[in-house]
């Protein structure tokens, strides 16, 4: 019986060849998009989820003042686990910031992505060795790695077996710094712990009670534990042996609470962090199933347009004594075969196409398609859809009576059409919310990309971690190298700083106090000539300090602040106001504009800037910042070069570059990413619209030809024609304008308010989607409007 059903269905479908390319067109549109969306999904949420204590690891942070910091003392860490029995591991991790870390082996390669753990962080994110042991013996006390292609390059293939650790030169062949490395990272699926150079060291070595440094800190918990109860029991602990030391008294977290974040939650939503990879995960789902019930819709549109032409077939098939199960059945069985097909050439379109995802997302789309997860997500969709496609057309079709679908008209419960009108209006709705969402979308990246930052980085180049070749000194060598700089024609001004905008995390909040009152400023160490390069407004006083009043008044300590930290000290005139904090006593010496430096999510901080290292002896100005003047770009990359030679600690060292304009465009790599997403999106939804718009023209243009026919032979004109059979689809046009609109106008209001700062939804964002619908409506309907206003009257009135 099955194979008789399945020989039947697929008889019927090659008889009907225009209407089954149709459908598979739509289809495949649908299922490319949600193949594409979830392999994005599924690699954004897989992080970690193949360690087997993944929901007992957790981040410690801070929190004060509703900011948030993962940055953590040294001796947090040992003190947990010494004292909290529910805590397994407690382990400690530093990212290396301070530009690339050279290694000079067979080839010298510069260590982009490098970071500093213990034992235990290794232990709790499964670090392994590919080589054999972490440790290989109890008198190991590192076990540092390099991933293999960096090995690859750095050593001869017969050492690559590591059977003994090799001592490498790294940072300087000048200065004779040596690291052993002890083997290659064991390769591993997606993880928070993914460096090419991973300094694996114990506590006493590099986590000592007069570490300067901070640290991310991880604990895996025991299963069962209550996380609350441990949360309080960790600030206990904090607040009483750590918050009080003089590391971080002048920080404004010192006042803070510990928080505890999931594992779960730190690729996507860290609480120090941007959630937009979050929310474009959930948008982009949501968007791909919205694609598939459109096509969904779309289809079960196509056959009900297609019922007229099956009433009698079903009829004998009744009166041959067929059940209305065995008629639904084989009606499913047809709309199976066709999802299932362009299921199948979607999946195969996209496997030999190449790595369109990687266009998209900057990943790899073949690591991903083949894998278990995917082929049942596309089974379920394949199933789902065939469900929402032909259940409400096989039961509606199967229902009548034989006497009624041999007469060969279509009931008036058929005629009626309000589920098929439904679905269109929201096809409609749907391709308007789409192309809304596109246009918003757009404005706001373009407003983010034009719209006054506060600073410039045109024409800035970022030479990374040249100040660690240098004495950090106020008038030391590093000083001097910028002086020679700027003496050279292409360069207009050098500067350094601790933080740079573009790049890496906001400055630290520090504590102040002025006037008998504690503040906390954003603070960020900078030379004199920051303001310049970087194009910062001076509103008032003197920010153009020279070195030499700075040697002079070795003993003064000079602030420039920011508007909103002048609006935080309710100072209209702030210079000459004393501030203090991180151990010293400041005076305002100048007002600047607030700068957008670090995106637009976040709302520019109340900022202090100083001239000193005041807040931080080990927040290294690393990052030679050098401003061109306009089309000497070349020239004076190579001044530097020239300037780079020169010294003898960074023989054979390249040197690492970048510019800012481009680094602090990545910032926004995530919403260019979600426009990509929502144009094409849009895109399937309106050509998905168009189909269903289609196949309602033909299903209408069938329903009532004979009636059109009629009007016809009393004398209506084509046009007047044309007008009757289009009233339905602007009634549902209207509707559908009805339904998006407000749907559309608060969605893109929601995703706006995750920025400080947005445009503001403009009424063409409106405009414009409805009138490209207008336009497809129009398009779409008129082939089968004009095709049955030109009909012979004869050959529909004709007694069959």
């Amino acid at each position: 019986m099955a194979q008789n059903d399945f020989k039947l269905a697929w008889r019927k479908l090659l008889k009907n060849k225009g209407f089954t390319f149709l459908n598979i067109i739509g289809l495949m549109l649908g299922f490319t998009g949600f193949i594409l969306s979830y392999q994005y999904i599924n690699r954004e949420t897989s992080f970690d989820k193949w360690n087997p204590n993944y929901k007992e690891i957790y981040q410690l942070g801070l929190e004060a003042e509703g900011a948030f910091t993962d940055e953590t003392s040294p001796s947090l860490a040992p003190l947990l686990k010494q004292n909290l029995p529910d805590i397994v591991y407690a382990g400690r991790k530093m990212v290396y910031n301070y530009g690339s870390y050279p290694l000079f082996g067979e080839k010298t390669v510069l260590i982009k992505n490098a970071a500093l753990i213990d034992s235990s962080t290794a232990r709790i994110f499964q670090v392994e060795n590919a080589n054999g042991p972490l440790y290989k013996n109890k008198d190991q006390k590192d076990a540092t790695m390099v991933k293999s292609p960096i090995a690859e390059q750095l050593f001869k293939k017969e050492d690559l077996t590591f059977d003994s650790p090799h001592s490498i030169p790294s940072v300087s062949l000048a200065l004779g710094v040596r690291d052993m490395i002890y083997g290659t990272i064991k390769k591993q699926d997606l993880s928070m712990i993914d460096y090419d150079l991973l300094f694996i060291r114990e506590p006493q070595d590099l986590f000592a009670e007069n570490n300067p440094f901070l640290y991310q800190t991880f604990i895996q918990v025991r299963p069962g534990t209550d996380i609350a109860k441990l949360t309080d029991q960790i600030n206990t602990i904090y607040h009483k042996e750590i918050a009080p030391k003089d590391k971080i008294r002048s920080s404004a977290y010192a006042k803070g609470k510990i928080y505890l974040d999931p594992l779960a939650n730190l690729h996507l939503r860290p609480k120090t962090g941007s959630n937009t990879a979050y929310i474009m995960t959930w948008i982009i789902g949501i968007l791909s199933l919205l694609i598939l019930l459109l096509a969904s819709a779309n289809f079960a549109n196509m056959i009900m347009a297609q019922a007229d032409q099956r009433l009698k077939e079903l009829a004998l098939k009744k009166i041959l004594g067929s059940s209305r199960w065995a008629i639904v059945r084989q009606l499913l069985l047809e709309v199976f075969i066709l999802t299932s097909s362009a299921a199948v050439l979607s999946f195969i379109t996209l496997a030999l196409t190449g790595n369109i995802l990687q266009r998209w997302f900057n990943d790899d789309l073949r690591s991903y398609i083949l894998s278990s997860e995917t082929i049942i997500q596309l089974c379920v969709a394949v199933l789902l859809t065939t469900i929402l496609s032909a259940i409400y057309p096989a039961i509606v079709l199967s229902g009548f009576k034989s006497v009624n679908l041999l007469k060969g008209g279509l009931s008036a419960i058929l005629k009626k059409g309000t589920f098929r009108n439904a679905l269109l209006t929201f096809q409609i709705s749907m391709a308007i919310l789409f192309i809304s969402g596109m246009l918003v979308i757009r404005a706001q990246l373009q407003y983010m990309q034009h719209t006054d930052k506060g600073f410039e980085p045109a024409q800035v180049v970022n030479f990374k971690g040249v100040g660690m070749y240098y004495d950090s000194k106020i008038d030391g060598s590093f000083h001097q190298l910028k002086r020679r700089l700027e003496n050279d024609p292409s360069i207009e001004v050098v500067a350094s700083a601790t933080n740079i905008p573009g790049e890496g995390e906001q400055p630290p909040k520090m504590e102040f106090s002025y006037a008998q009152k504690n503040i906390s400023f954003a603070h960020v160490g900078i030379d004199p000539g920051y303001f310049k390069t970087l194009n910062i407004p001076n509103l008032q006083g003197n920010i153009n300090l020279s070195i030499d009043q700075l040697l002079r008044d070795s003993l003064s300590n000079y602030a420039v602040i920011n508007e909103s930290a002048a609006k935080s000290l309710g100072l209209s005139n702030p210079i000459g106001a004393k501030i203090s904090g991180c151990d010293a006593n400041f005076e305002i010496v100048g007002l600047v504009k607030d700068s957008k430096a670090y995106g637009f999510e976040n709302a520019v901080q109340p900022t202090l800037y100083s001239f000193k290292n005041e807040c931080g002896s080990m927040r290294f100005q690393t990052t030679l910042m050098v401003k061109t003047r306009s089309g000497m770009v070349d020239q004076a990359i190579d001044a530097v070069k020239k300037e780079w030679t020169k010294n003898t600690s960074a023989k054979d060292l390249p040197l690492d570059y970048s510019f800012m304009d481009q680094q602090y465009a990545l910032q926004h790599k995530k919403q260019q990413e979600l426009q990509i997403a929502f144009n094409s999106f849009a895109s399937l939804s309106v050509i998905i619209a168009a189909l269903g718009l289609f196949s309602m023209a033909a299903y209408q243009a069938a329903l009532r030809k004979k009636e059109m026919s009629i009007r016809k032979v009393l004398g209506a004109s084509a046009q007047l024609l044309f007008v009757q059979l289009n009233k339905p689809f602007f009634r549902l046009f209207m509707i559908g304008i009805v339904i998006a609109l407000p749907l559309a106008y608060l969605l893109m209001d929601k995703w706006l308010s995750n920025f400080a700062y947005h445009v503001n939804i403009q009424w063409w964002s409106f405009l414009i989607p409805i009138f490209c619908i207008f336009i497809l409506i129009l398009i779409s309907i008129s082939f089968q409007s004009l095709k049955v206003a030109r009909t012979n009257p004869v050959d529909s009135l004709r007694d069959e």
